[in-house]
């Protein structure tokens, strides 16, 4: 792929079966570092107009850091008439992907939330395919809004928020509201962890130490092992990802790393991205040995209760219907799937590489499940199967 292409495409788009006026659309395919300040400033713009745009992975901040770490990623810049009306930042996984003009969301596997950054343009799923030049695009996380541009998903997962906009005072006063027994049953084991493991002890690091990042990064790989999941992990790049984000924090994407100790022991931890007030509930990860303390609850409770401090009012917690999301949410959102593609021979190619990659990715955690059951019967405790959620 050239470093930068210029594509001129006309669209029309189709509404209840009626054509739309058609529209000269524009795309300058370039890498996020190429972008200036004012195309920084316009997608930064458009971000903050949309709440359901507002989340890290979908900064340029983001696809800068993408970029150095999998050197893959592009941005398509989306013009109308001289003005520029969004951006489509996108990425190929590997040398081959890109070969067969494969492309996925930015950061991949590592990003929880992805989509065209607009607010009215309008634009089918195939003309942004041409506009970006790919033949397919696999979807996860599509962000709520993505439809009324003209990209639909074929299906969607459930996802869950917490809203932390009136204090965690407020907050905490609804939930004992509407779930007394699970405040109850928190504050218990608060105290029984304070009582066999000293006082509790609650830290957030907004530049974090590698070292730091590398021990967290291992208790997730060794918690991927014991519940049978893929491995984030054992791709180097995304390693990488992380470390990049963070030696470039920014206000609109910005690494955060929250820690539950109790006599000089490690509970439970939690890293993720911040834009602004919305933090993404990420990579938690806790002391398995510890799980009859569910440190993965307390944790979020002790998140939860520094929100204010830490200037977050929404926790994000991706896609996936999981007990502990469930009970600390206060709303719901849905993220699509789609593949799309423009059916050609090149398309259909990557559609049945996709395909037979799928496949061995699932037949290779299928074996690993069933060779963990054998083993051990695993007990799960509080966030043990956040990320990929």
């Amino acid at each position: 792929m050239n470093e930068k292409l210029v594509i001129d495409a006309p669209s029309s788009v189709v509404t209840n079966n009626e054509e739309a006026p058609e529209t000269l659309l524009r795309a300058d395919v370039v890498r996020p570092s190429e972008l200036g300040p004012t195309e920084r400033e316009l997608w930064l713009r458009l971000q903050s107009r949309s709440p359901a745009l507002q989340r890290a992975f979908l900064t340029p901040t983001f696809a800068i850091a993408c970029e150095r770490a999998y050197e893959r990623a592009f941005v398509a810049v989306l013009h109308d008439r001289g003005a520029i009306r969004g951006f489509f930042p996108f990425q190929f996984r590997t040398a081959w992907h890109q070969r067969l003009r494969l492309a996925e969301r930015i950061g991949g596997d590592m990003s929880d939330a992805a989509g065209v950054i607009a607010l009215d343009t309008q634009i089918s799923a195939p003309l942004l395919l041409r506009l970006a030049g790919v033949s397919s695009l696999h979807m996860t996380h599509l962000v709520a809004g993505q439809g009324q541009l003209g990209l639909r998903a074929d299906w969607s997962r459930l996802g869950y928020i917490t809203e932390l906009r009136e204090g965690p005072d407020a907050y905490f006063d609804a939930l004992f509201s509407r779930d007394r027994i699970l405040v109850r049953d928190t504050e218990r084991r608060r105290r029984k962890a304070e009582s066999s493991l000293g006082a509790l002890r609650f830290a957030r690091l907004d530049r974090i130490p590698r070292d730091m990042i590398r021990e967290l990064i291992e208790q997730k790989r060794q918690q991927y092992h014991r519940t049978a999941m893929p491995d984030v992990f054992a791709t180097h790049a995304n390693i990488r990802l992380i470390e990049v984000m963070n030696d470039m924090p920014a206000p609109d994407c910005r690494l955060v790393m929250s820690r539950l100790e109790a006599g000089g022991r490690i509970l439970a931890q939690h890293i993720g991205p911040q834009y602004h007030d919305v933090l993404s509930h990420w990579f938690p990860v806790y002391d398995p040995q510890a799980r009859n303390l569910s440190p993965g609850r307390l944790l979020l409770w002790e998140m939860i209760r520094d929100s204010a401090e830490a200037g977050i009012c929404l926790i994000d917690f991706g896609e996936g219907d999981t007990l502990y999301k469930r009970e600390f949410a206060t709303g719901s959102t849905l993220y699509g799937r789609a593949d799309w593609s423009l059916g050609d021979a090149r398309a259909v190619v990557a559609r049945v590489y996709q395909g037979l990659a799928w496949r061995l990715t699932a037949v290779g955690v299928a074996c690993r499940s069933r060779t963990e059951r054998v083993l051990n019967q695993v007990s799960r405790g509080g966030g043990e199967h956040n990320h990929a959620s």
